[in-house]
C-alpha cells in the first residue's frame, strides 16, 4: 500500500523512489567505479560530472540503477576551507554568494536536474549556507528548476528545531556532515533522530556519508545510507573485511587479494561485497529488524 501524506507535506522528487521500500544501502563514490558495481542504489554528486564521458555514464545508470544525485556542497565547502584556512563546518555555513565555484555548481547542477530529475531516486538540495540560507536556496530550486530537493539537515550546526521544520513539510531528507563526527557522538544524533522520527511515520530519511553498522540495522526508522567505505580495499589491501550483520569480522586472507593486474576483479569482489550488505539488510528486516 502507497502512503499517504499529510496535507502541507511535500512529495520531494524522484521518478524512482519508492516510499514503501526496504532499507536501502547507496554506494558512493568516483563515477567510474559506480558504474563498475553491480549495486542496484548508488549516489552520484555533481561535481563527479565532468565530461561528457560522465555524463554518458550517469545517462545509463539511470536507465539502470536508482541514482541519488548529490548537489556537491560538501566537496565544495571542502576546497573553498581549505583555500581560506577555515574549518569546514564555518565553510558550510556562509552565504552561497561567499564560497568559491557556487555558481558555477549551480549552473551544472541545473543542467544535470534538467536533463534527469524523473529519471533519479532522488536529488539533494544545494545545502550552502546553514538555516539562515538553506530555505532561499531550495525555495530558488523549487521555483527555477521546477523540482522539490531533499533538504538536508545538519545535526551538528541546524539545531532541533529546524529538523522538526523540514520532517514536518517534506516527505524525505537528508541527515548530513556525520562524517568527521565522533562516533559515540554520531550514534547520538542518529538515535535521536530515530526517536524523532516517529513522530512523522511517512518521513525517508537519508543519512550522507554513513556506512551500513550493526547501530543503524538496530535503529527502527525508514532511511536509507550510503558511503564510499566500500572501495577501502582497493586503496589499502589490508583494510579489507568479512561482514557478518553489517559488522566486520574478520579481514579477507591474502588469497583474496588482487594483484596489480587484475584490478578489474578487485572491483567486482568489493562490489559483490556491498551486494552482500544489502543483502542482509534485507533478511534482517524480515526476520528480526522489521520495518516501521
Amino acid at each position: 500500500m502507497t502512503r499517504q501524506l499529510p496535507d502541507g507535506v511535500k512529495p520531494t522528487s524522484g521518478g524512482k523512489y519508492d516510499p514503501d521500500a526496504t532499507w536501502t544501502y547507496f554506494l558512493a563514490g568516483d563515477i567510474d567505479h559506480i558504474a563498475q558495481s553491480q549495486q542496484p542504489h548508488v549516489l552520484v554528486a555533481v561535481n563527479e560530472i565532468e565530461n561528457d564521458k560522465d555524463a554518458t555514464i550517469l545517462d545509463r545508470l539511470c536507465d539502470e540503477r536508482a541514482v541519488l544525485l548529490d548537489s556537491g556542497i560538501f566537496n565544495l565547502a571542502m576546497s573553498h576551507a581549505r583555500a581560506h584556512e577555515v574549518s569546514h563546518d564555518d565553510g558550510l555555513s556562509m552565504p552561497p554568494e561567499e564560497i568559491d565555484g557556487f555558481d558555477d555548481l549551480w549552473d551544472r547542477y541545473a543542467q544535470i536536474v534538467d536533463r534527469y530529475a524523473d529519471r533519479l531516486w532522488g536529488v539533494i538540495e544545494l545545502d550552502q549556507g546553514g538555516v539562515e540560507h538553506k530555505p532561499r536556496t531550495r525555495a530558488r530550486i523549487e521555483t527555477e528548476l521546477g523540482i522539490t530537493p531533499m533538504p538536508v539537515y545538519h545535526p551538528m550546526l541546524d539545531g532541533w528545531d529546524y529538523y522538526d521544520t523540514l520532517a514536518g513539510e517534506y516527505d524525505r531528507l537528508c541527515f548530513g556532515n556525520l562524517v568527521k563526527a565522533p562516533a559515540p557522538t554520531r550514534m547520538r544524533l542518529v538515535w535521536t533522530m530515530a526517536e524523532r522520527a516517529k513522530a512523522y511515520p511517512y518521513l525517508w530519511t537519508h543519512l550522507l556519508g554513513v556506512s551500513p553498522s550493526p547501530t543503524t540495522l538496530a535503529m527502527p526508522y525508514r532511511g536509507s545510507c550510503d558511503s564510499s567505505s566500500w572501495l577501502t580495499g582497493l586503496r589499502w589491501l589490508k583494510s579489507w573485511h568479512s561482514w557478518a550483520l553489517l559488522d566486520h569480522f574478520a579481514d579477507f586472507p591474502p588469497d583474496m587479494w588482487y594483484s596489480r593486474d587484475e584490478y578489474e576483479r578487485g572491483v567486482q569482489i568489493i562490489s559483490n561485497t556491498a551486494m552482500a550488505v544489502q543483502h542482509t539488510i534485507d533478511a534482517a528486516r524480515e526476520d528480526t529488524h522489521p520495518w516501521p
